[in-house]
């Protein structure tokens, strides 16, 4: 693949140079050298998406594939963008790493000349892939990824090329705290979060906030390691404190699970209580019971028929069980068909432009109305409650 690559550049550079007559010691970027305009012009338009398609979490990964893919069809059956233009998905697996899926996205970028990405669910990714989108200058989309740092630098300044399609971690776990402490009546709180997980932190300290504003206190403060898969000291200490209810932050069903497990079987019988990180189909079976009337607070997700609908056309066409991510896949796709139509261009500073003009986006996930100053949309969320082997939604909930 280097060879390969270090041809193409070798090309580029000679054609460069024979169409301006002289040389530069500046590298070109995506546009001066006509790469990305040919890949607009193309009668075949190309969007990445970069994700976890392997290991722990990839039931996310590919289901924000498939459901990209099965939107991404959909749209070429009835005439593609722009006059006829089709489509192609090209997905390249991020592993759920940030080192990972930041060269996926270079190579998307480089090799296969992608328009625009998808990508990734997980803020520790997106927030590097951000600055590379703003070199290459092709926007990118992340789907689940909620940190503040991934459309704005720490200084706050705008990545102009990183949008997101999900609400950030301030506003979820302020929404998580004071639903806890108002409806649910919480006062006393322990909290458990991965230690060094960009999300995982972020949520808990927002939630934290939120909580203990309103009067509640936060008796027991957990964390665990991203490999850890025995919680049990930490739920010693836990159990110790007699919270009325535990704030588990995790991002991996399997580990929620485990730790619902584990926290029963040491007597904490208390309401436990999650973020997106626990939004999965296999999550409740895999607690056996662990987490019976739960609840986790997250999008919108299959609440609506038309959701539910297509969640079940990609299960069924892949052979596969709903995941919520697959609405993030359809609903990536169609607002960049959006964005192309819009601009009359699938030129990527122009689908810049028009994801940065979006007043308001209509997907399966919900209505995004869409902040040009953050690239942030503001949506509501959703709550969910565990019974017998599924969790079912219960009500729709926002920020005060």
């Amino acid at each position: 693949m280097k060879k390969i690559f270090s041809l193409l550049l070798t090309l580029t550079m000679v054609l460069s140079l024979a169409a301006c007559g002289g040389n530069s010691s500046t590298p070109s970027t995506p546009g001066e050298d006509g790469t990305q305009s040919d890949a607009a012009n193309s009668d075949t338009i190309k969007i990445g998406y970069v994700s976890d398609l392997t290991g722990a979490t990839a039931l996310w990964g590919t289901a924000g594939q498939y459901g990209a893919e099965l939107a991404i069809k959909q749209v070429n059956e009835n005439g593609g963008v722009l006059d006829g233009k089709m489509l192609e998905l090209v997905p390249m697996d991020g592993k759920g790493e940030p080192a990972d899926s930041v060269s996926a996205f270079k190579n998307l970028v480089e090799v296969h000349n992608i328009v625009a990405e998808i990508g990734t669910n997980f803020s520790s990714c997106n927030i590097p892939m951000a600055s590379v989108a703003d070199e290459v200058k092709v926007p990118i989309i992340g789907t689940a990824a909620s940190n503040e740092l991934v459309t704005v630098d720490e200084n706050g300044k705008l990545h102009p090329y990183s949008f997101r399609m999900c609400f950030i971690d301030s506003y979820l776990g302020t929404v998580i705290g004071n639903y806890a402490y108002d409806t649910l009546g919480s006062r006393n709180a322990a909290l458990f979060t991965v230690a060094g997980n960009t999300n995982s932190e972020s949520v808990g300290q927002f939630l934290r906030d939120a909580f203990t504003a309103k009067g509640g206190t936060i008796v027991a403060d957990e964390q665990c390691q991203d490999g850890d898969v025995d919680f049990r000291a930490q739920l010693a200490n836990i159990g110790a404190k007699n919270p009325d209810i535990v704030f588990v932050i995790m991002n991996d069903y399997a580990k929620n699970a485990t730790f619902a497990k584990q926290a029963r079987e040491m007597g904490i019988d208390c309401m436990l209580m999650g973020h997106d990180g626990w939004d999965s189909a296999q999550l409740a079976g895999e607690a056996e019971g662990a987490l019976e009337n739960c609840l986790y607070v997250s999008r919108i997700g299959f609440s609506t028929p038309e959701a539910k609908a297509f969640g079940e056309e990609v299960a069924k066409a892949y052979n596969t069980t709903m995941e919520g991510e697959c609405l993030f896949g359809h609903d990536g796709v169609m607002w960049l068909v959006d964005a192309i139509n819009r601009a009359g261009s699938a030129d990527p500073e122009a689908i810049r432009d028009a994801l940065e003009q979006t007043d308001v986006f209509e997907g399966l996930i919900g209505t995004l109305v869409m902040d040009p100053a953050t690239h942030n949309p503001s949506m509501a969320c959703a709550v969910y409650e565990c019974h017998g082997d599924s969790f079912e939604f219960k009500e729709i909930i926002e920020a005060q």
